[in-house]
């Protein structure tokens, strides 16, 4: 949660906005979940109640100009599990015309702006039977970006890697991945990740908090030609299940917290 609320402070600082304090952020949703906790499914159930922070300028004033009043609010949502037929890979697509982020704008923040930006690629490559974009860097059309609203990474020789770049918002998710796979005895490394690395990948996924992981089952390049397949059988790789089924159990109290990630509402 704290993870949270440094990353909202990092987002208000990159847009000019009052940035909340982390005690209040923690207060607000620990007392979001308390006043809904008829909502919250049954654990068997594989559901979850989704927590939303919201943080809106409000002052009345018109202009391009930093608000002088912000309001801040916090919706929850039980939602119903990601994977309703099964931790299985699905197909992703590089479209080369559409861009998510400027390599110096807000690609960073967890701003609304970004995600607008990416729905006309989205219900496109949706159109296409894909599941998501994997887009490429906006400056050289070089570089692996993010996959639509997530994180990528990909695996081989024992090796978890995730793209570095200015554009990519810093996925709380994908940072426990990496230290599970520190865990694990695996190398991490977050760096420039290069599309004709693609072919090299012995595993790749999309991660993020609603999903944890999205394991891919191939990545097409429709104006190179090309095709990067990862799940010759149609199933997730062993070591992106194991990390799913890792931090879903942290996270579910199946399995000992011992980096403090989990909050406890009593």
């Amino acid at each position: 949660m704290r993870e949270n609320a440094l990353r909202l402070q990092s987002s208000c600082h990159g847009i000019m906005m009052q940035e909340l304090p982390v005690e209040l952020f923690e207060e607000m949703v620990l007392l979001a979940v308390k006043k809904n906790e008829r909502f919250v499914p049954p654990y068997e159930s594989g559901a979850s109640l989704y927590n939303r922070p919201l943080l809106i300028g409000t002052s009345a004033q018109v202009g391009v100009k930093p608000a002088s009043e912000y309001t801040f609010l916090i919706f929850v949502t039980p939602v119903g599990p990601y994977f309703k037929e099964g931790f299985k890979p699905t197909p992703m697509v590089i479209l080369r015309e559409y861009d998510r982020a400027a390599p110096l704008g807000t690609g960073t923040f967890k701003v609304g702006g970004n995600y607008a930006a990416s729905l006309t690629a989205g219900e496109k490559a949706h159109k296409m039977g894909y599941s998501a974009v994997l887009y490429l860097d906006a400056k050289e059309k070089k570089y692996l970006d993010e996959c639509g609203p997530a994180n990528f990474f990909g695996i081989k020789n024992n090796t978890y890697i995730t793209p570095e770049s200015t554009s990519i918002l810093p996925s709380i998710t994908n940072k426990s991945l990496m230290q599970l796979a520190e865990d694990m005895g695996m190398k991490v490394e977050r760096r420039r990740v290069p599309e004709e690395e693609l072919a090299t990948f012995e595993e790749a996924g999309a991660c993020g908090t609603a999903a944890v992981i999205s394991p891919i089952l191939r990545i097409d390049d429709l104006v190179e030609n090309k095709t990067y397949a990862f799940c010759k059988d149609g199933k997730a790789g062993p070591i992106s299940e194991k990390l799913y089924k890792k931090l879903r159990a942290i996270q579910y109290g199946d399995e000992p917290d011992t980096h403090g990630w989990v909050t406890i509402v009593e």
